[in-house]
């Protein structure tokens, strides 16, 4: 789809729906999206394949503009990447931190990877998880597996910064396991990032190291 491309569409409930820069495959959208093949690709991706290139991660929440990295907290830790020279111009993308976004339908996805499909491109409420014991589970299970696997491949800390919601999801896939990187709690806002810089400031990189990126 190119992109840009949005949908004419009407307000559900009195809200209007997420935006989808590069469109919405109504497969997954609900549900249902759950049965999608990309959905249990990118599962098994993240169980068998992706390995984190920092020992530290930061874990923000997806959002209901797709990609997450348009919407407006993204922006904001971008910029506060940047002035932690936590950043790699070259290649436009964190260094010498993982920058993780939760997603409740794909659990976990790279910053670098926000943009591809089936990141890009779905719709999933938190609600419809929490909700549902079923998918509940299944999400909370296989999110312990998958931080299991990051920390034995050399996760060792993880920042998050997380809504109530997908907060609840991270603690009952924590209570689950003890082979699980360190913790580290901000708590969330949507008028800004918090305590955050404050967290991330130990882990600044000076300018002189950044041709080494």
């Amino acid at each position: 789809m190119k992109r840009g491309y949005r949908y004419v569409v009407r307000k559900e409930d009195g809200r209007w729906p997420p935006r989808h820069h590069n469109g919405l495959d109504p497969r997954l959208a609900g549900p249902r999206a759950f049965e999608h093949p990309a959905v249990k690709d990118w599962w098994e991706w993240l169980r068998r394949e992706y390995r984190p290139r920092s020992p530290v991660a930061l874990v923000t929440p997806c959002s209901s503009v797709k990609p997450y990295t348009r919407s407006p907290t993204s922006r904001k830790i971008r910029g506060l990447l940047r002035r932690l020279g936590l950043w790699s111009s070259d290649v436009d993308r964190p260094a010498g931190i993982e920058w993780l976004y939760f997603s409740d339908l794909l659990l976990l996805v790279p910053y670098e990877r926000a943009e591809t499909y089936p990141a890009c491109c779905y719709e999933l409420h938190p609600d419809e998880v929490l909700q549902r014991p079923l998918l509940r589970g299944l999400v909370v299970e296989t999110l312990r597996d998958v931080v299991e696997e990051l920390a034995a491949r050399g996760l060792e800390r993880v920042v998050l910064f997380l809504p109530r919601k997908h907060m609840t999801l991270w603690r009952e896939a924590r209570r689950l396991t003890n082979l699980w990187p360190d913790e580290v709690f901000v708590r969330f806002t949507i008028f800004g990032l918090g305590d955050l810089p404050r967290v991330l400031e130990p882990l600044r990189r000076v300018p002189e190291l950044q041709e080494l990126l």
